[in-house]
């Protein structure tokens, strides 16, 4: 499922395992699985989040569609397509492997494909690490991609099974259908055990060896994906692709650190974090960032936040989502109350930070006056009480009626700018001047200046 950030606004997905599944190791797997990998063509673990009975992976949006919907709509793909996109499959298997990692469920189900042709693997629900020469016993895996070894129900070699899938996905993308079918469960076994299928002859000679490789019957004899790279198929295109991808340990962004320590992160904690890879709210919340900033290609923006009117900051009180504690410093920015036209304050909201790369502004409800106010909780109540001698918070609808609109940018600004102490001082000598010239109640509240009638 789908969800939003709160911090940053941006669109995540949310995987809910329960722990109570009968397949808890499996589910436990993956969680570990997902820790290990980075890599540009693998959906990334951005936060887990354990409770008594689930797991939540949080991770980024594949951006696309389904590879499935993908060759539905264009029937086939041209081998120049279908190459650059099984370069990046190959790239992104090959990395798990080297990684001791297996996928098992490589299917045009859980690749996704965007505009400009990136791919991207998902679900490593069936995934598994391994050891070098271990076998693996678990028969998963859509049937149609299902290897011989593992029809046959022998121990089998995990990489050698993302191969044969990885052929079968190739056939299917240059022809629009599986190599392997049958009415029933027993044809579909029977044709895969003897390798019955057949090659277009309208495929290039190069293409026809690649697919014929990586079906091979015998698992033993079935290439490796190093064993791949310089196939005559693959070095027909342009596209160079890596497979190793180590997790380099860098300095964070400076940039962004200090706009997350503006809305309450340590920059110590974001640090580590980020270097023992916790996979918490803060690595998220620093992923997502650099994400927004990598996008708008460098372009120096202010922190985008969520909506207040839609999804509302997370409450200091609510340490579950936003355990960061109730602390300021003398760099953090004073939080602001939004006031829409009917004098009502719906959230206070900290003021967006400069980092390079985040192009938009922080969106508001409405663009009437602000108020500057120091207190560092996040939510305002609806009806409020306010000290009759400190205006400063006032939100009255009775005072904002009286004001038109250049006098109350006037108030807003002379408010945000005048100390508190002094603001208090001047207005009850005001009060005791009114009472003198008995001009008007000192309990009745009037933001503008009164002058005695001469």
């Amino acid at each position: 499922m789908l969800a939003q950030h709160r911090l940053t606004g941006i669109t995540v997905a949310v995987k809910a395992l329960l722990k109570q599944e009968k397949w808890c190791e499996q589910k436990t797997s993956e969680v570990d699985i997902m820790k290990i990998l980075s890599h540009p063509n693998i959906v990334s673990l951005l936060q887990v989040i354990e409770t008594e009975q689930n797991v939540y992976l949080i991770m980024e949006v594949a951006k696309g569609e389904q590879l499935f919907n993908y060759i539905r709509k264009a029937g086939c793909l041209k081998e120049d397509e279908a190459r650059s996109i099984f370069v990046q499959l190959l790239s992104a298997i090959g990395y798990c492997h080297d990684e001791g990692i297996v996928h098992r469920d490589l299917k045009p189900d859980n690749v996704i494909v965007d505009e400009q042709g990136k791919v991207k693997i998902i679900d490593f629900g069936l995934g598994a690490r391994f050891r070098p020469g271990q076998k693996l016993e678990r028969l998963c895996g859509a049937f149609q991609f299902i290897p011989p070894e593992v029809f046959l129900g022998i121990p089998y070699d995990g990489p050698k099974v993302d191969i044969w899938t990885l052929g079968v996905l190739l056939y299917y993308m240059v022809t629009g259908i599986v190599p392997f079918g049958g009415d029933t469960l027993s044809e579909l076994r029977e044709q895969v055990l003897k390798g019955r299928y057949d090659i277009p002859y309208q495929l290039s000679r190069e293409l026809r060896s690649m697919i014929s490789l990586l079906l091979t019957m015998n698992a033993r004899q079935r290439p490796t994906v190093w064993d791949l790279i310089g196939h005559p198929w693959l070095q027909k295109g342009e596209q160079m692709f890596t497979i190793r991808f180590k997790n380099v340990i860098s300095f964070p962004d400076p940039e962004i650190v200090a706009a997350m320590e503006n809305i309450g992160f340590d920059a110590q904690d974001v640090r580590e974090s980020l270097i023992h890879r916790k996979f918490n709210e803060t690595m998220a919340a620093y992923n997502l960032l650099k994400c927004q900033a990598c996008q708008d290609d460098g372009i120096n923006a202010h922190l985008k936040l969520m909506n207040p009117g839609a999804t509302p900051f997370p409450s200091i009180e609510d340490p579950d989502i936003f355990p960061l504690p109730p602390k300021r410093r003398a760099s953090e920015p004073s939080l602001q109350i939004l006031v829409s036209s009917s004098g009502i304050p719906h959230l206070r909201q900290r003021r967006g930070t400069n980092v390079p790369g985040l192009s938009k502004k922080i969106p508001s409800q409405s663009r009437g006056h602000k108020r500057s106010m120091t207190a560092p909780c996040i939510y305002f109540p609806r009806n409020i009480e306010t000290d009759t001698d400190d205006t400063s918070f006032s939100t009255s609808s009775q005072s904002e009626k009286t004001l038109s609109g250049q006098e109350q940018s006037r108030t807003s600004s002379s408010s945000s700018l005048t100390p508190r102490g002094f603001e208090r001082w001047r207005k009850r000598i005001r009060a005791c001047i009114l009472r003198l010239c008995c001009c008007i109640s000192s309990h009745k509240k009037c933001p503008r200046k009164v002058y005695p009638q001469k």
